[in-house]
C-alpha cells in the first residue's frame, strides 16, 4: 500500500507536468539560489533562515533540481513515522497501537505529499519528534539532552510557532514534584545546547530587524487570520494584499509591524470582543480541520471553490482517486483521535501531557494567527497516536472499562464534531452556489 501510495504521489507530481510551486515555496526556492550565488544565508526579519539554506545545501551536494530535496524530505518524512512509532510504543506500552499510529500517518496522501514540497514541514516535524523521543526517557542522559537541545533549536530556525513551547520541555528533567527537584545539570545542558544553535541566526536577526530574535511574523499573520473571511483556503484570499501593504507600510520592522498592530487595533476597536471570538471561534478551526487538505486543493478543480489546479492536466480518475484517498485517512484520522482521547485508561504519564500540551498549544495560536489546513500536520502524529490506540483497542476486542457508555459517548461527538469541522465549511457556505 505505501509503494501505491508514493507511486501515485510522484506520477501525480511529475508526470503530466511537474507541480506548479505554490506560495512560500516561490521564495524558498529563489532565495536558496541567491544563497548559493553569495547571499547572506539569513536575510529576512520575517521569514526563520533554516527552509532556504535547507534546499540551498541540498541543491549544492544534488544538482539544481527539486528532486534531491524531494528525495531528501522523503527520508525525513519516513523518519517521522519511525520516530512517531518508537515514540507512541514508549508512551502506550502497545506495539499494536503504535504500529497503526504510524501506518495512518505515513499512508494518509495528505501527510506523505509535504515531503515533495517546499516548505518547512517536514524538516520542522521531524526535529520536533527527534527531541520528544529523546526527552521522554527516565531519567534523560546529558548526550540525549544537548540532541535534544540542538534539534529543538534548528526546528525554530525552520518555523518559530515554538518559541513560546519549548520551555515546558523542561518538565522532562524534573526529578520528583513534591518537592520540586530538577536534574540541573542536564536541563542546563538542553538548554545551553538549544542556545548555542540559534544563536548565530539570532545574531543575524539583530542585524536585519535591530531585535534579538530569528524572525517575527506574529503581527501580520495575527491580522491576516483576523481578516481573512472564509472557512476554507484559497476562497477569497486577502493575504497577499495584505502582505504587500505590510511590506509597503515602512523601511524596518518596526515601522512595519506598528502598523501591522494598529490595523489589529482598530480591528479589535470596531468589532465587541465577544463578536470577534465568536467569528474567530466560527472559521478559523473550520480551517485548520479542513479535508481540503494543501494536497487536494492543488488539484485542478473550481476556483470558487478554492481548488489551485497547480497540478497540471491531472485526469479526472486520478484527482478523484487522491483527492477521496486522502479524505478517507483524514477522516480515519479524526475520528480515532477523538475515540482514543476518551477512552484513554491511564492519564500518568508525563510524555503523553507533554503532546497534549503541544496539541492544546497549537490550537489555541491559531484561535487568532492565520490558520490553514497545511499547519495541522505538527499535530497530526499525536492525533495519530491516540487514533492508534482506539483502533488497537478495536482489533483486540477490549472491553475492559475505557468502553464504558458515556466514554462512548464523548468519544462520538468529539468525532462529530471534528467531522463536521473537515467536511462541513462547503455546505456551510456555499461555494460556487451563486
Amino acid at each position: 500500500m505505501l509503494f501505491l501510495q508514493q507511486l501515485m504521489l510522484w506520477w501525480l507530481y511529475y508526470h503530466y507536468g511537474a507541480k506548479h510551486l505554490v506560495g512560500d515555496e516561490n521564495r524558498y526556492w529563489s532565495v536558496a539560489h541567491e544563497i548559493l550565488g553569495g547571499a547572506a544565508w539569513h536575510q529576512s526579519d520575517t521569514w526563520p533562515p533554516a527552509q532556504p539554506l535547507f534546499i540551498a545545501l541540498t541543491l549544492l551536494v544534488g544538482g539544481d533540481s527539486l528532486l534531491p530535496v524531494q528525495i531528501v524530505q522523503t527520508m525525513l518524512f519516513f523518519g517521522c513515522g519511525l520516530l512517531l512509532f518508537v515514540l507512541w510504543r514508549r508512551i502506550s506500552g502497545n506495539p499494536l497501537a503504535a504500529g497503526i499510529a504510524a501506518a495512518l500517518f505515513v499512508l494518509a496522501p495528505s501527510n506523505a505529499a509535504f515531503a515533495q514540497y517546499l516548505w518547512p514541514e517536514v524538516p520542522h516535524l521531524f526535529l520536533v519528534l527527534a527531541a520528544f523521543a529523546l526527552l521522554l526517557r527516565v531519567p534523560v542522559r546529558m548526550p540525549a539532552a544537548i540532541a535534544a537541545g540542538a534539534a529543538i533549536g534548528v526546528a525554530l530556525l525552520f518555523k518559530s510557532l515554538l518559541a513560546a513551547f519549548w520551555p515546558l520541555l523542561l518538565a522532562c528533567f524534573v526529578v520528583s514534584w513534591r518537592p520540586l527537584r530538577m536534574n540541573l545539570h542536564t536541563a542546563a545542558a538542553f538548554v545551553l545546547a538549544l542556545a548555542v544553535t540559534v544563536a548565530p541566526a539570532i545574531v543575524a536577526g539583530h542585524r536585519n530587524s535591530g531585535h534579538w530574535r530569528i524572525a517575527d511574523s506574529s503581527a501580520i499573520n495575527l491580522l491576516i487570520g483576523l481578516r481573512v473571511p472564509d472557512r476554507n483556503d484559497y476562497i477569497t484570499w486577502p493575504g497577499s494584499n495584505l502582505f504587500q501593504e505590510y511590506l509597503d507600510s515602512g523601511a524596518t520592522s518596526d515601522q512595519r509591524n506598528a502598523w501591522a498592530w494598529s490595523e489589529i487595533g482598530a480591528e479589535a476597536q470596531e468589532t465587541a470582543l465577544p463578536t470577534l471570538l465568536w467569528r474567530q471561534l466560527a472559521k478559523q478551526y473550520f480551517r485548520l480541520f479542513e479535508s481540503k487538505t494543501l494536497l487536494v486543493g492543488q488539484l485542478p478543480g473550481p476556483a470558487c471553490a478554492g481548488y489551485l489546479g497547480a497540478y497540471p492536466d491531472v485526469p479526472r480518475w486520478l484527482a478523484l482517486i487522491v483527492r477521496w484517498s486522502s479524505h478517507l485517512f483524514h477522516a480515519l484520522i479524526l475520528a480515532g483521535f477523538a475515540f482514543g482521547l476518551c477512552m484513554l485508561r491511564s492519564w500518568r504519564r508525563l510524555g503523553l501531557w507533554l503532546l497534549l500540551g503541544f496539541l492544546g498549544y497549537q490550537l489555541a495560536i491559531y484561535l487568532g494567527l492565520l490558520a490553514i489546513a497545511r499547519y495541522l500536520l505538527p499535530v497530526m502524529p499525536v492525533m495519530c497516536g491516540f487514533a492508534g490506540d482506539a483502533y488497537a483497542r478495536l482489533a483486540g476486542a477490549d472491553h475492559g472499562g475505557s468502553f464504558t457508555r458515556l466514554r462512548l459517548l464523548a468519544g462520538s461527538l468529539l468525532a462529530a464534531l471534528l467531522l463536521f469541522l473537515a467536511f462541513a465549511a462547503p455546505w456551510i457556505d456555499g461555494y460556487c452556489r451563486s
